[in-house]
């Protein structure tokens, strides 16, 4: 017999294994002191992001549904309050699929004075003791990534040449190629050409981004004058998992960042956003040198416990919500 309309796309004996693996999540953290915070999930502000889109409560202010908590966690670093995780759903508009949903768990966190290699490291031991058994993820540079995997050179001068690196992939190429601009082809040939490729290697840490992919995140200059971000993303079985950053801290810099995103977000004709001053404010009060995660919880949880798709280990997705 099939699933009732009303009833729930998880099983009851799955959602009792994805609470032991959630209480596992928390005991990991616990074990290492860092502080458990929860912080709102309606604020007067949310990311400028153009890639995410986010949900508006009409009203007098409006408020928004947070795409993910870290503006109210690092006004809690600025605030001295140290190492800190939270476990907390989070919103985004217009994400469905097998790995999607519009509300999600996610856990974050933020490691004061620990170097990105070691939050890399931090990541695998807690994806290790969730799926129950260690993995050692590779780490490539995301414009290896491209070249090895992708058969493209990503600041290639002609930007058909990322069209061709579709054909060879046996990948449609999209309506008017020519119309695309370099940073969609790059957000193009990562969904459907380089992250396929990856899930043939086992497990692989993407880091490194160029700065217009990671505007929240340090920037550093490499040995031949190129800048980078000091960004990573672990990939699991064709899943991405985790988005990680060594923080900016730099508030006028971070200011700038925003307003070209809203730049960017205007031209697509999206929504804008008002700024959050109250966390840019923290920033100029002096946030500690930082790196930090968020980590999806249905994607890992599903990965765990075997599943092909993120409604079997939630109960009401938005499709029966």
């Amino acid at each position: 017999m099939g699933r009732k309309k009303y009833e729930p796309t998880c099983t009851r004996d799955t959602w009792l294994n994805r609470q032991a693996l959630l209480g596992c999540v928390r005991n990991f953290f616990n074990r290492r002191s860092v502080l458990e915070v929860e912080s709102p999930v309606l604020s007067g502000a949310c990311g400028t992001d153009p890639q995410l889109d986010y949900f508006e409560l009409n009203g007098k202010p409006s408020r928004f549904m947070m795409t993910s908590p870290e503006f109210h966690m690092k006004r809690l670093l600025a605030a001295g309050f140290g190492d800190i995780f939270q476990i907390t759903k989070s919103f985004r508009k217009d994400e469905e699929g097998a790995h999607h949903n519009p509300e999600f768990s996610m856990v974050e966190w933020y490691r004061v004075g620990m170097p990105q290699e070691k939050l890399m490291d931090e990541v695998e031991n807690l994806v290790s003791e969730v799926l129950g058994y260690e993995i050692h993820a590779k780490r490539t540079r995301w414009i290896d990534a491209f070249k090895n995997y992708g058969g493209v050179d990503p600041f290639c001068r002609d930007l058909l040449d990322f069209a061709s690196a579709c054909k060879k992939a046996h990948i449609s190429v999209p309506e008017q190629p020519e119309m695309m601009s370099r940073e969609d082809w790059w957000d193009y040939l990562m969904v459907f050409v380089i992250e396929p490729a990856l899930a043939l290697n086992g497990p692989e840490f993407i880091m490194d981004y160029p700065p217009s992919q990671a505007a929240l995140a340090e920037t550093f200059v490499d040995a031949e004058g190129y800048r980078w971000a000091r960004r990573f993303e672990l990939f699991i079985n064709k899943v991405e998992l985790c988005n990680g950053y060594t923080e900016l801290t730099d508030a006028k810099e971070q200011r700038r960042r925003f307003e070209a995103d809203l730049e960017i977000r205007k031209k697509m004709n999206k929504p804008l956003p008002p700024i959050d001053e109250n966390f840019l404010e923290a920033l100029e009060n002096g946030m500690p040198a930082c790196s930090g995660v968020a980590l999806g919880l249905d994607r890992l949880f599903m990965l765990a416990l075997g599943k092909k798709e993120i409604e079997e280990v939630i109960l009401f997705p938005s499709r029966i919500a």
